[in-house]
């Protein structure tokens, strides 16, 4: 009979960190919602592909320079699989179990090749973090399979932002 006091006790703790970690996570899926706005929707028409769609991993988004304070509204902070892919329109990230993103070219403020972002530590050959605007400076990150097609799509995305500054 005396286990059974210990052990009520710890499975009550448990129960209520685990209710303080939904309701801060809930918290900070609102203060995203409000901060970024409403997601731009993936267009019908997206014009001349840029680049191949290549095989990636979304792995997240955060405040733009601030690669650990993870973005979770509307989508945003669900990891999945998928493919990414520049338009002449925008970069569109299909993604399995999750919703389809769409960044427009006039909101892309740059490209690179990072060693980390939301937490996520990888090769820095193959992680693309774009840098774009939706109420707030964004960086969402993308493992790609490959270093070949990381470093095309930074080439790509770099040409667009060139372009759309100089015109």
């Amino acid at each position: 009979m005396r286990f059974w006091i210990p052990t009520i006790a710890l499975a009550a703790v448990t129960v209520l960190v685990l209710l303080a970690m939904r309701r801060a996570w809930r918290r900070r899926e609102e203060t995203t919602t409000a901060e970024v706005g409403e997601l731009p929707a993936v267009p019908v028409e997206t014009g001349a592909a840029l680049t191949g769609a290549f095989e990636a991993t979304y792995v997240g988004s955060t405040r733009s320079g601030r690669w650990l304070e993870r973005l979770t509204g509307q989508g945003l902070g669900v990891r999945a699989h998928g493919t990414v892919q520049l338009f002449e329109t925008g970069l569109l990230v299909v993604r399995e179990g999750a919703a389809d993103l769409f960044l427009p070219a006039r909101t892309i403020d740059g490209a690179r090749l990072d060693r980390g972002l939301a937490g996520e530590v990888s090769d820095p050959r193959r992680l693309l973090v774009v840098t774009w605007r939706a109420g707030t400076d964004i960086d969402s990150g993308f493992l790609l399979r490959s270093q070949d097609h990381a470093q095309q799509l930074v080439s790509a995305l770099t040409g667009a932002v060139q372009e759309k500054e100089a015109g």
